[in-house]
């Protein structure tokens, strides 16, 4: 693409150059021919041409930069001026041969080096910018991967927190259970393991679809079953055409464990806890609910890793665009509220 867009250049200065000296011709009043004036004019820029390759090696090997141009300039000096010697030693040679010229290497020379030097310091200048630009654009992508590598590698450490989180959560339902309900307890490590096994072989992406999300939970919530039986009721409101949506891995889960957590077990009687996924225009919303006290919110034990590793995950993935709220229910309990964009997965 660089040398298409070099060969266009300069036909385009060679096609403006022969229109001007048409022009002069018209203007004293001598005839135009125009293709001999167009072939002089091709070879004279296109032999110019010729010397970009070396000028574009010496400018990367020895650009002209602050602390070295006044060292350099010289060298490119003596660069353009030899380039302008060797240029008329070949195209003085190919007028003869093409088209009778009888002017010498010397008068071309007298003529033209210093017009020629200043068209090479040009070229020279062109192909500064062009480097420093390309040089700009890799520092860019390499920054870029970069902070994508930093991004994945933090969101892996994050995602990597939360199965020692609901592990460590679920062994302690599990010990609760073993002096109490033996059976309930060997359930307990029973689905606990099925819960690790789908985690641990879980696809690597940072996104799943909310179809896959509320399966996992769904095993959650079977332990937790066992832990609370009766005195725990799940609703679900996930409306069939949202299933395809798009959410973080592993982000319900921890959600629905502070509800859990810090309202249903604060509970005497019976304890709710609700899911529901609706769309807001291009915002997914994602809700849990439950009918706790809701005035122990603050308190940090078992909010650290959960709520705090939820809300960096959703800046990593999504910056500005998500939020997670938590805020009281008229009605008592506590709200979790998630929103994020709404993406959906691409059809199978």
């Amino acid at each position: 693409m660089f040398w298409l867009a070099g060969f266009a250049a300069w036909t385009v200065l060679a096609l403006l150059g022969t229109t001007q000296t048409a022009m002069t011709l018209a203007y004293r009043g001598q005839p135009v021919q125009w293709p001999r004036l167009l072939a002089w004019g091709l070879l004279d820029w296109y032999t110019c041409a010729l010397f970009i390759p070396p000028l574009l090696w010496l400018v990367r090997r020895a650009p002209l930069e602050r602390a070295s141009w006044q060292r350099r300039l010289p060298l490119y000096l003596a660069a353009t001026l030899v380039s302008a010697i060797a240029k008329y030693s070949l195209t003085v040679p190919l007028q003869r041969a093409m088209f009778g010229a009888q002017r010498s290497l010397g008068n071309a020379l007298a003529t033209n080096v210093v017009s020629e030097v200043m068209i090479f310091l040009g070229v020279v200048g062109v192909l500064h910018a062009v480097e420093f630009y390309r040089r700009f654009r890799e520092r860019e992508a390499l920054a870029l991967q970069l902070r994508a590598q930093l991004s994945e590698s933090q969101l892996e450490s994050l995602r990597a927190q939360l199965h020692p989180h609901f592990l460590f959560n679920a062994l302690n339902a599990a010990t609760t259970l073993v002096h109490r309900d033996a059976n309930a307890a060997d359930a307990v490590l029973t689905q606990l393991g099925d819960l690790l096994r789908h985690a641990l072989r879980s696809d690597p992406r940072h996104e799943t679809t909310l179809r896959e999300e509320l399966g996992f939970v769904d095993r959650y919530l079977g332990i937790m079953h066992v832990r609370f039986g009766d005195q725990l009721t799940v609703q679900r409101h996930v409306p069939d055409a949202l299933a395809d949506a798009l959410v973080p891995t592993f982000v319900l889960q921890p959600l629905v464990e502070n509800a859990l957590e810090h309202g249903v077990s604060r509970l005497e009687g019976q304890g709710c806890v609700e899911i529901a996924a609706a769309h807001d225009g291009d915002v997914l919303v994602l809700t849990v609910r439950d009918n706790g006290p809701g005035q122990n919110v603050g308190r940090r034990d078992g909010l650290g890793i959960g709520l705090a590793n939820t809300r960096a995950r959703l800046a990593a993935l999504y910056g500005a665009q998500a939020e997670l709220r938590l805020a009281p229910r008229p009605s008592g309990g506590m709200e979790l509220a998630l929103r994020l964009p709404l993406r959906r997965a691409p059809a199978s």
